[in-house]
């Protein structure tokens, strides 16, 4: 039996223990239920979060950049057009020596043939004719480097997306940790009156208000962790949508019991990613991009013809005509230059080896991602057969549990037993939901559909 002068102090105390638990419940019931912003859905934040995204900027960039390095190669096939004009000065007008032996009396004479001063002037055409494919496949590396960056960009929205909604996932399942933490408190504090009333009457021991006022104080922890994992989740979403990292959260629960799997086919979840990965493609790409890129500097060592015309004019008095058209034929080969582009066409295909070398590793490594996937969704959709049914006992076990401590029939430890067991249901519950629905998403982006 407790003394009259512990009776106060114990009422102040449970005083204190439901005032902190329900300014806890209601601030929780704040930062939840806030009507600050319209729900938003997934689709919608991963609009909103790509469009300011700067990784997938650069990366739109790049593809923009390759596209005008295929427009640049396709430039070589069309004429060039250049202007040309100067003026020159020599020291002295350029004369040529007479030495003329049938007129000897010439001989040491001079003839000018410019003048001193002149000014010249030409417009001129030149177009390729034969160049041994040394543009064709310089045209088709840029176009191949081009589908590269474009499988790039696509392959980081793709990582993007999946980022995202990790981030998203993550504040529901940091929601719904809240409210069962809320839950727990309530528990936990409606034991602590049951004990509180029967200490009161002398009918418990203070070993069980002491046991129970340590599991409050257990549950008060959690809440105070389940809303700073809340927040933390929820400033991370804002920065991927590039808003105030404590500006208000509200998004749409996309967990579901009802959601079909993805692909149940393994088979067919590997065919689509190798058809569809994002990363094969890019690695393709640049294999062949390489493989061209040496095919247009061998060509370098195969004639090279183009057309040339034009009209040009030179002043000189001493010209009988200081201008004129003209057109010809002009054909460059390369004998020997010290095997130069034999080696860069060499150091080219190599870089195309090489590429191919991480192209079947990478192959490797999607197939074991997409199998590890798929075992994973198979797994969370068996968890969430088991969770629900598992709350509804944990619920029925702690009801029995204080029934029986009421009536003096089991110890305060089953009770508080029973509502560890019952958390740990709620917690095994939400994380089957948001693990499944991750895995999903996971699946999704394996298989090259996100």
């Amino acid at each position: 039996m407790n003394s009259c002068a512990d009776i106060p102090g114990a009422v102040k105390k449970r005083t204190k223990i439901k005032a902190f638990t329900q300014s806890l419940i209601c601030i929780n019931v704040l930062l939840l239920g806030a009507p600050a912003l319209a729900a938003e859905s997934l689709e919608q934040v991963w609009s909103i979060a790509l469009q300011r995204n700067h990784m997938l900027a650069a990366s739109q960039q790049k593809e923009q950049s390759a596209q005008h390095q295929l427009a640049s190669a396709q430039a070589n096939y069309l004429p060039r057009l250049s202007l040309e004009s100067g003026y020159m000065r020599t020291e002295s007008e350029p004369a040529a020596k007479v030495n003329i032996p049938a007129l000897p009396m010439l001989k040491g004479t001079t003839l000018p043939f410019a003048q001193e001063s002149s000014y010249f002037g030409g417009l001129s055409v030149s177009a390729p004719l034969y160049t041994s494919g040394k543009i064709s496949s310089g045209v088709e590396a840029a176009q191949a480097q081009s589908e590269a960056t474009l499988a790039r960009t696509q392959l980081t929205r793709s990582d993007l997306k999946l980022a995202i909604a990790q981030s998203y996932i993550a504040v529901l399942r940091a929601e719904h940790a809240v409210n069962v933490s809320n839950s727990h408190i309530a528990a936990v504090s409606k034991h602590v009156d049951d004990v509180q009333a029967l200490f009161d009457k002398g009918y418990a021991a203070r070993h069980d208000l002491l046991a129970t006022q340590v599991a409050m104080a257990n549950a008060r922890q959690l809440g105070l962790q389940a809303n700073n994992a809340l927040e933390l989740a929820r400033a991370a979403l804002n920065r991927w949508l590039g808003r105030e990292y404590e500006r208000a959260v509200e998004i749409q629960d996309i967990a579901g019991f009802n959601k079909e799997a993805v692909m149940a086919d393994l088979p067919a979840l590997l065919q689509s990613a190798n058809n569809d990965r994002k990363e094969l493609q890019e690695l393709s790409s640049q294999s062949l991009a390489y493989k061209k890129q040496a095919h247009s500097v061998a060509a370098g060592h195969m004639p090279q013809i183009g057309v040339t015309a034009g009209y040009s004019k030179l002043e000189n008095r001493y010209l009988a005509e200081d201008k004129g058209w003209y057109v010809g034929v002009v054909m460059k080969w390369d004998l020997f230059d010290g095997g130069l582009i034999r080696h860069q066409a060499s150091q080219l295909s190599a870089n195309a080896q090489a590429i191919n070398e991480m192209e079947a590793d990478t192959r490797e490594r999607i197939s074991l991602q997409v199998r590890q996937s798929w075992l994973t969704q198979q797994e969370t959709r068996a968890r969430m057969q088991l969770v629900e049914k598992a709350v509804e006992q944990a619920e029925e076990t702690l009801s029995l549990a204080r029934e029986r401590y009421r009536s003096g029939l089991a110890p305060n430890s089953d009770v508080l037993d029973a509502e560890t067991r019952r958390l740990q249901a709620l917690s095994n519950r939400d994380n089957a939901l948001y693990d499944h629905e991750f895995a999903r998403l996971q699946l999704l982006h394996a298989a090259g559909k996100l």
